[in-house]
C-alpha cells in the first residue's frame, strides 16, 4: 500500500492541454486557477523546449517526451496534492474518460454478505433441537469466521461510497485519508471519519483472520466425522499450520509499516515512515493460502474413497467435500489483482479488484463451510426429495449425535469404539431423526 511522492509519476500526464484550445477562451483561465504555482512553472519551462505550440492540443496532450519531463519536474517541485489537482484538471481538459467501478464492491458487500449470512443462519439452525445435534467446535469456529468477516463486508460498502473503483484524482479530497487541501490559501491537513485507506488497512487484517477461522472450522468438521486416529493427527497438524498462517499474516499486515499509522497516511507527504515490501507480502500470503486450501481439499479424499457404499453415493459425498474448490478458484483469480496492488500510483482504482475479490473469498469460504450442515438440516426437516439415506444414530467424536449431512457409509466394525458397519435405512419423510446419513458411527458397540 505504498504511495510515496513517486506516485506522481502518472498524475501529471496530459497536463498541457489547458494552454491550448484558442476556441475555448476559458481553458487558460481554468488552468491558471486550478494548477499550482509549481505546475505552472514546470509548464512554462518545458513547453518552449518541446515541438508543441500552445495551440496544438493533440501534441500537448500526447507528446510523450514533454509529459515525461513534466512528470520529473512535478516530482521535484510539487506535493502529492498538487499532482492530484494537476491530473484531475488535465484529464478533464483532454477529454479522458471517467472510470467508475464503485458498484462492484457495493454488490459484493450486499449480495455476497447477505448470502453468506443466510447460509450461516441455516447452518446454526441445524444445531437447534429440530436439527438433531448440539453445536460442535466446527460451529463455534464458523461463528468466529462470520464475526471476523463482517467488518470487510461493511467496509466494502463504505469504500464504495467513498469512491473505491474511481480514479483517485476525480474524488473529493475528504474521501481519501490525509490528503492535503487548500484552505484560506494555505495547505492544511485534513482528518476525516471516512478514511478510505484506514478502512482498507483494517479490512486486510480481518480478511486473514476470517479466512483462518473458516479453514479451522472445516478441519474441525473433519474431526467430527472421521474417527481414524492417524487421520485425526494429520488434521490437528494442519490446524496448527492454519493457526501459524493466520497469526503470521495478521501480525505482518498490522505492522506492515513503521509507524503503524503510516499504513493509511501515506498520501500525506509530511508524514514520515517506511513499509515492508507489501507486494511480496501479498503474493506470499496468497500462495500459502492456496496451498493450505489444496491440502484441506485433498485431505478427506482417501477416507471418502474407502466408504463402503455405492459409487453414486460415494461420488455425492466427495462432491460435497470438494466444494472448497470454489474457494481455491477465487484465491487463484485474486492473484491477478495483486499485480497492481502494491506500489500503486492510483490507489482508489488499483485497489478495487483486490478488495472485492478478497471479500468474495471470505463469503465463498463461509458458504462452502456451511453447506453440508444446511443440507443435513433440510433432510432432518423432511426434505426426502434430496434422496438420502441414514444409518442408526450414534455419537460423534464430540460426544454428540453425528450430523455430517454428507452421505451414508461405514468403514467397518470394531469392538474398540471406532466404526460400526451399518446398513443404511431410508430417511422417513417426517420425524425426529438426529442424523442424516452419518458418515461414520462412533462409540462403543458390540458386533
Amino acid at each position: 500500500m505504498r504511495f510515496h511522492t513517486s506516485a506522481l509519476a502518472v498524475l501529471v500526464a496530459l497536463t498541457t492541454f489547458t494552454y491550448a484550445a484558442p476556441d475555448q477562451p476559458s481553458a487558460l483561465e481554468i488552468a491558471q486557477a486550478s494548477y499550482s504555482k509549481c505546475t505552472l512553472g514546470c509548464l512554462a519551462k518545458l513547453i518552449p523546449q518541446s515541438p508543441c505550440t500552445l495551440t496544438d492540443v493533440e501534441c500537448l496532450c500526447t507528446n510523450v517526451p514533454l509529459n515525461s519531463n513534466l512528470t520529473v519536474c512535478v516530482l521535484e517541485s510539487c506535493t502529492t496534492y498538487e499532482g492530484l489537482m494537476t491530473k484531475n484538471v488535465s484529464s478533464k481538459m483532454c477529454g479522458a474518460p471517467v472510470r467508475n467501478q464503485t458498484l462492484k464492491p457495493l454488490l459484493v458487500g450486499v449480495i455476497g454478505g447477505g448470502l453468506a449470512l443466510l447460509v450461516f443462519i441455516l447452518r446454526m439452525c441445524a444445531g437447534l433441537p429440530v436439527g438433531g445435534r448440539p453445536l460442535g467446535w466446527d460451529d463455534y469456529t464458523i461463528c468466529i469466521a462470520v464475526a471476523l468477516g463482517t467488518p470487510p463486508t461493511v467496509f466494502s460498502v463504505l469504500l464504495s461510497k467513498n469512491g473505491l473503483g474511481k480514479d483517485m484524482w476525480t474524488l473529493p479530497l475528504p474521501n481519501i485519508e490525509n490528503v492535503l487541501f487548500v484552505r484560506d490559501g494555505q495547505l492544511s491537513h485534513l482528518e476525516t471519519n471516512s478514511d478510505m485507506l484506514q478502512y482498507y488497512y483494517l479490512g486486510e487484517i480481518f480478511y486473514f483472520a476470517s479466512l483462518t477461522a473458516t479453514k479451522i472450522s472445516i478441519l474441525a468438521f473433519f474431526l467430527r466425522v472421521f474417527p481414524q486416529q492417524q487421520f485425526r493427527k494429520i488434521i490437528y497438524g494442519v490446524i496448527g499450520i492454519c493457526v501459524a498462517y493466520g497469526l503470521s499474516f495478521v501480525l505482518a499486515t498490522t505492522f506492515q509499516c513503521n509507524p503503524v499509522p503510516y499504513s493509511w497516511k501515506q498520501l500525506d507527504s509530511t508524514y514520515q515512515g517506511s513499509c515492508n515490501n507489501i507486494h511480496l507480502q501479498g503474493w506470499m500470503s496468497a500462495i500459502f493460502n492456496i496451498i493450505i486450501d489444496l491440502i484441506i481439499l485433498i485431505l478427506p479424499l482417501k477416507e471418502l474413497y474407502d466408504l463402503q457404499t455405492s459409487l453414486k453415493k460415494k461420488l455425492m459425498v466427495m462432491v460435497m467435500f470438494s466444494l472448497g474448490i470454489f474457494v481455491t478458484f477465487v484465491s487463484v483469480v485474486r492473484l491477478h489483482s495483486l499485480i497492481v496492488f502494491a506500489n500503486s500510483q492510483n490507489i482508489t482504482w488499483d485497489y478495487n479488484d483486490a478488495a472485492w475479490w478478497s471479500t468474495v473469498e471470505i463469503h465463498v469460504g463461509i458458504i462452502c463451510a456451511c453447506l453440508p450442515s444446511v443440507r443435513a438440516l433440510f433432510v432432518s426437516l423432511g426434505a426426502s426429495s434430496l434422496g438420502t439415506t441414514r444409518a442408526a444414530s450414534r455419537t460423534t467424536g464430540y460426544g454428540a449425535p453425528n450430523n455430517s449431512g454428507l452421505g451414508s457409509s461405514s468403514y467397518g466394525g470394531s469392538k474398540n469404539g471406532t466404526l460400526i458397519k451399518e446398513k443404511p435405512i431410508a430417511v422417513p419423510k417426517h420425524g425426529d431423526e438426529e442424523d442424516f446419513i452419518p458418515l461414520v458411527d462412533l462409540g462403543n458397540s458390540k458386533d
